[in-house]
C-alpha cells in the first residue's frame, strides 16, 4: 500500500487541498463518462474514489494514518527479514570455515621430475649437433693452430691437426697461468691461454 488514492490524482502525500482539487479535475475531464461515448470507465470510478477521500479533511487524515501504520509493519518486517539473513551468513560462514590456501609442492615436483625425464630422454635419443663453423673468433674450447714466428693462434676445426686447445683469454698485459702458454688473438682481442698438445 503505496499511497494508492495518492497514485490515482497523481499527487505527493503532501500535497494541498488545492493541489488535490487541481489534480481532479484535470483527471475528470480526460476520463468523464461524456468524453467516452457515456460508459463510465474504471480509472474514472477509481479517480472520484481518491477524490472522495482525499477531499476530505478527516477521512485523508485517517488514510494517512492507514498509511504511516502499513508503512511501520512494513518497516518492522524488512528488519527481521534483514536480521534473519543476517544471522544465516553468520551460521553459514561458521560451517564454511575455509584452510588457507596452500602451495602446490606435488604438482611443483612432479612437473620438475616429468621435465627432466623428458629431457633425458630426448638427449638419450638425439644425435649430437654439428661442430659450430670456424669464425676466427677464439672462445674458451676452441681449437687452435699457432704461428711461431708471430706467436698468434687464430681457430681451426678440431676435427684437424691443431696445435692445442684456448683454455682462457686475457688482456694483453696479464699473465696465463703455468702450463698454459700466451699466444696472441689474431682478432686483437687479447692473448689465448693456450694447453699446447704434445
Amino acid at each position: 500500500m503505496q499511497g494508492v488514492h495518492y497514485q490515482r490524482l497523481g499527487v505527493v502525500p503532501t500535497a494541498t487541498p488545492e493541489e488535490i482539487r487541481t489534480a481532479y479535475r484535470n483527471l475528470a475531464r480526460v476520463h468523464h463518462p461524456d468524453k467516452h461515448e457515456g460508459k463510465t470507465s474504471i480509472q474514472m470510478l477509481e479517480i472520484n474514489e481518491a477524490w472522495r477521500v482525499l477531499s476530505d479533511p478527516v477521512l485523508r487524515y485517517k488514510y494517512d494514518a492507514d498509511l504511516r501504520a502499513h508503512r511501520n509493519e512494513v518497516d518492522e518486517s524488512e528488519v527481521q527479514q534483514r536480521r534473519e539473513r543476517l544471522q544465516n551468513f553468520a551460521v553459514d560462514a561458521e560451517r564454511r570455515r575455509y584452510s588457507p590456501a596452500k602451495f602446490p609442492w606435488r604438482f611443483v615436483v612432479a612437473v620438475i621430475v616429468l621435465g627432466t625425464i623428458l629431457i633425458l630422454v630426448l638427449g638419450a635419443f638425439s644425435k649430437p649437433g654439428e661442430p659450430a663453423p670456424i669464425d676466427n673468433v677464439l672462445r674458451v674450447g676452441s681449437c687452435v693452430a699457432i704461428n711461431e714466428f708471430q706467436q698468434e693462434a687464430y681457430e681451426v676445426s678440431c676435427a684437424e691437426a691443431h696445435a692445442g686447445v684456448v683454455q682462457q683469454i686475457i688482456p694483453f698485459d696479464a699473465v696465463c697461468s703455468y702450463p698454459l702458454v700466451a699466444y696472441r688473438d689474431r682478432q686483437g682481442m687479447g692473448q689465448a691461454c693456450v694447453a699446447v698438445s704434445k
